[in-house]
């Protein structure tokens, strides 16, 4: 049996250890809200910076986007933030390294950042041309056909009363409203 000064060094140690380590995890975590990563494309047109976790924090751009299409600028803006959060896992292995080490929850941090932002297809650095005429191209859904309005002054056509079956096993008129119309008539 441990005497009580080996269970009351080991408990120190452990202690020590976990106060350490919180130390370091609390660096990880300090240095990751500073990451900050700027990328740009279309001979440096259009700049995205992203921050923690890859999210996007500053987009900017400068006169070369005039002669761009919106599309052009949409699809620069998306390739500008694709490729700085491409660097983010390369970071975040940086910044793991230098404070917590390798363990697992390190490296599920590092999988995930690399699976979440992979790197960009390799492209040239103009992108693709868009649909002719360089407009904005939106889409919608389809939605159910509207149903056509009367004309003014016609009198609404009456829906045929339904039938149920009452607890008989006849059947009654189903109708809310009697039969009768629920606008007022003047």
């Amino acid at each position: 049996m441990a005497d009580l000064g080996d269970v009351e060094r080991m408990v120190d140690n452990w202690e020590r250890d976990a106060a350490e380590r919180a130390r370091r995890y609390e660096q990880l975590r300090e240095q990751v809200e500073q990451i900050s990563i700027t990328e740009s494309v279309a001979q440096g047109a259009v700049s995205v910076t992203v921050g923690a976790n890859g999210v996007p924090t500053d987009v900017s751009m400068t006169d070369g986007v005039r002669k761009m299409s919106p599309d052009e600028i949409a699809a620069n803006v998306v390739r500008a933030m694709r490729k700085a959060q491409a660097k983010y896992p390369q970071r975040l292995q940086e910044i793991t390294a230098a404070t917590v080490g390798e363990d697992a929850t390190t490296r599920h941090l590092l999988a995930t950042a690399a699976e979440r932002f992979p790197e960009p297809p390799a492209e040239e650095d103009e992108p693709a041309r868009p649909a002719p005429g360089g407009q904005l191209r939106v889409e919608i859904e389809e939605e159910e056909p509207e149903t056509p309005r009367r004309p003014r002054g016609q009198a609404p056509r009456r829906r045929p009363a339904r039938a149920s079956e009452d607890e008989n096993g006849g059947f009654d008129d189903f109708d809310d409203f009697g039969g009768q119309s629920f606008l007022r008539r003047d």
